[in-house]
C-alpha cells in the first residue's frame, strides 16, 4: 500500500490532507495493483526485472490477496504477494514518500502470509517469507537502498529483516526497459512533477509530451511488438497513463492548449479504428460470400459465421473503448465518432462506470 506523508501543522490543514493523500494513495495503490495483474507474460517478466529471476514466460502465477483490517474498522487490501510456480513468494510494495513503518508493514504482511501457509515438521513450524522490494515512486538523497526491521529475541540475539528498495526515478526509461519492467511506464510520469509544480509554462509541456509520446509510448509499443507484453495490456497500460496524467496534470491549462494528452486518446482511437475495419472487412467477405451461395454454401455459411462473431466482438471491444475513453474524459460526439455506438450506449456505459473495485481472491 501506498504511504504519504502529512507535514500539516494544525488539525483542520491534516483532517484535509489526510482526505486528500488518502485519496492519492488510493489511484497509486490501484494503478499498482492493476499492472501486477496484467497478462501472465508482461508479469513474469517483470518479477524477472525487480527480483533478478529468470522464470520462463509460461510459469504459473497465483495470487495470495490477504485483507487487514484498520483500527477505524477500514477493510483494505494488503499489497500483492505472488506464488510462482507453487514455490517461490515475492512481494512489491510501492511507496510515494519515505516512511519509518514501512519495514514493520512488509514485516507483518510477510508473516500473516506466511503463517497461512505455515508447514509443519516434527515439533518444529516453518514459516516462509516471500521475497520482498520495496519500489519508491519518488525519492531523495536520503532515501536507503535497503529498509531494515531489527528482531530483538533477547539472549537468543537480534535479527535484522532487510528489504530492499528500488528508487524509481533514478532509472531511465531506457532502464526500465532493459530490466523487463515496461508495465511500471504509466508511473514514470512522476518524472516531470515537481519541475511542473514549480513552473507551469510552455518547455515543460513540451518536455513531458516528449516524455510521454517518444519515451512512455513507444516504449510500451516497442515491448508489445517483441512480445513481452500482449496488447491487452498495451490498452491497459494506455488507460493507466491517461487517468494518471489527468490526475496529476489534467487542470493545466498550458497542457491542455499543447494537447500534452492527445497522443494516448489518438492511440486508442486508432485501435478501435482497427476494430472497425476488421469488422469492415469480414461484412464484406460476407456479402460476396452470400452472392456466391449457389456455387459455395458452405463457404457462405462460414463466412456469415465468422462476421457474425467477428461483428459481436466488434461491439464488444466497441464498448470497452468507449469505457476507456470516458475514462480519460473523451468526448461523446468523438466517441461516438470513433467507436459508432449511439449516444444512448455510451451514456448507458457511462453511468456503470465506477471507481475499479479491489481484485478479488
Amino acid at each position: 500500500m501506498i504511504k504519504l506523508a502529512d507535514n500539516n501543522n494544525n488539525n483542520k490543514s491534516n483532517n484535509k490532507s489526510k482526505s486528500n493523500d488518502d485519496n492519492i494513495t488510493q489511484i497509486y495503490d490501484k494503478i499498482l495493483k492493476r499492472i501486477l495483474t496484467l497478462s501472465n507474460v508482461a508479469v513474469i517478466n517483470f518479477i524477472n526485472g525487480i527480483f533478478g529471476k529468470d522464470y520462463p514466460p509460461d510459469s504459473k502465477l497465483t495470487y495470495n490477496w490477504t485483507e487487514n483490517i484498520k483500527n477505524s474498522l477500514e477493510k483494505t487490501i494488503a499489497d500483492t504477494i505472488i506464488t510462482v510456480n507453487d514455490a517461490d513468494k515475492v512481494h512489491v510494495e510501492a511507496q510515494i514518500n519515505r516512511d519509518n513503518t514501512i519495514a514493520l508493514r512488509v514485516f507483518d504482511y510477510g508473516y500473516q502470509d506466511a503463517v497461512k501457509y505455515k508447514k509443519t515438521e516434527d515439533d518444529r513450524i516453518i514459516l516462509k517469507f516471500p521475497q520482498s522490494k520495496i519500489i519508491y515512486l519518488e525519492h531523495t538523497k536520503n532515501t536507503p537502498d535497503s529498509v531494515v526491521l531489527e528482531l530483538d529475541f533477547g539472549k537468543q540475539g537480534k535479527f535484522e529483516y532487510k528489504v530492499p528498495t528500488m528508487k524509481f526515478l533514478s532509472y531511465s526509461i531506457a532502464d526500465l526497459n532493459e530490466k523487463h519492467l515496461v508495465i511500471l511506464l504509466p508511473l514514470y510520469l512522476l518524472k516531470l512533477r515537481k519541475e511542473i509544480e514549480k513552473e507551469q509554462s510552455k518547455k515543460n509541456a513540451l518536455e513531458l509530451k516528449q516524455l510521454i509520446n517518444e519515451g512512455i509510448i513507444k516504449t510500451i509499443e516497442d515491448n508489445e511488438r517483441a512480445g513481452n507484453i500482449t496488447h491487452d495490456d498495451y490498452i491497459v497500460l494506455l488507460g493507466l497513463l491517461g487517468k494518471l496524467y489527468a490526475h496529476l496534470y489534467g487542470n493545466i491549462q498550458i497542457f491542455k492548449e499543447e494537447e500534452v494528452n492527445s497522443m494516448v486518446t489518438e492511440k486508442l482511437i486508432l485501435d478501435t479504428d482497427k476494430l472497425i475495419l476488421d469488422i469492415d472487412i469480414a461484412m464484406y467477405e460476407r456479402d460476396k460470400a452470400i452472392q456466391q451461395t449457389r456455387i459455395a454454401e458452405g463457404k457462405a455459411a462460414k463466412a456469415d459465421k465468422k462476421a457474425k462473431k467477428l461483428e459481436k466482438k466488434a461491439k464488444s471491444d466497441r464498448i470497452k473503448t468507449a469505457k476507456t475513453l470516458l475514462k480519460n474524459k473523451v468526448d461523446i460526439a468523438i466517441i461516438m465518432e470513433t467507436t459508432g455506438l449511439s449516444v444512448d450506449d455510451i451514456k448507458k456505459e457511462a453511468k456503470k462506470i465506477k471507481t475499479p473495485a479491489e481484485p478479488k481472491a
